[in-house]
C-alpha cells in the first residue's frame, strides 16, 4: 500500500485543487453571460487535448490550476441556477450526498478490490463514448438522451472513483496527478447528482 506521506500529498493537492475551483466558482458571479460558452469550450478543449495529444498533462502545473478555475467559472452557473430553483438546503444535502458516494465508493476501491488498475483503458473507452454522446445531445434532441448521459456519466466517475483509490493502493499514481484526479470524480459526480435532481424534479 502507498506509504502515508505519498497519501497526505495526494490529499494536499486535493484539497489545494478545490480551493483554485472555489476561487475560480467566486469569480463566475461576475463572468457575463456571454462569455459562459466560450470559458466552457476551452475547458472542453483542455480535456480533448489531454485525451489525444501525447505529452500533454492536464493535472500539470500550469494546465491543472488553468482548468480548475475555468470549471469553476462555468460550474457557478449550475450552482446559482439550482440554488435558485430547489434553495440551498437542497443543494448542500446533494453536495453531502456526492461526497458520501465518492468516499463509499473510494473505499471499496482501496480496500475491498485487490487489483483493478487494468481497468483504466475500458473507462478511457467509456469516456470517448460519453463524450461523443454529449457532443450529440447538441444537435439531436432526444427526450431522456440528456437523461441517459447524466446516469451513465455518474455511473463511470463512480468507477473512476473506485479505479483511482485503487491505483494509491497499488502505488501506480503521482501525488499531485492523483490530488487532481480524484478532485475531477468528486466534481463530476457532484454535478451529476445535481443534473438528476433537476431532471427529476422538473416537471413537478
Amino acid at each position: 500500500m502507498a506509504n502515508s506521506k505519498n497519501l497526505k500529498l495526494v490529499w494536499l493537492y486535493f484539497a489545494y485543487y478545490w480551493v483554485i475551483f472555489g476561487i475560480g466558482t467566486y469569480f463566475g458571479q461576475y463572468l457575463p453571460d456571454a462569455w459562459r460558452p466560450t470559458a466552457s469550450m476551452v475547458v472542453f478543449g483542455i480535456l480533448m487535448i489531454s485525451l489525444f495529444v501525447r505529452g500533454f498533462n492536464r493535472s500539470g502545473p500550469i494546465i491543472s490550476h488553468i482548468y480548475a478555475i475555468l470549471i469553476g467559472l462555468v460550474s457557478y452557473g449550475l450552482f446559482e441556477s439550482f440554488i435558485r430553483d430547489f434553495g440551498p438546503g437542497v443543494f448542500y444535502r446533494i453536495v453531502l450526498l456526492g461526497i458520501l458516494v465518492f468516499l463509499f465508493f473510494g473505499v471499496i476501491g482501496y480496500f475491498f478490490l485487490r487489483d483493478i488498475t487494468h481497468w483504466g483503458r475500458y473507462l478511457f473507452v467509456a469516456l470517448l463514448v460519453l463524450i461523443f454522446a454529449s457532443l450529440m445531445s447538441f444537435f439531436i434532441d432526444l427526450p431522456y438522451l440528456h437523461l441517459g448521459i447524466t446516469i451513465v456519466g455518474l455511473i463511470l466517475y463512480v468507477l473512476f472513483t473506485m479505479y483511482d483509490f485503487n491505483r494509491m493502493k497499488n502505488r501506480k499514481f503521482s501525488e499531485r496527478e492523483m490530488g487532481f484526479n480524484l478532485f475531477i470524480n468528486l466534481l463530476i459526480i457532484i454535478k451529476r447528482m445535481l443534473r438528476l435532481y433537476r431532471y427529476m424534479n422538473k416537471n413537478r
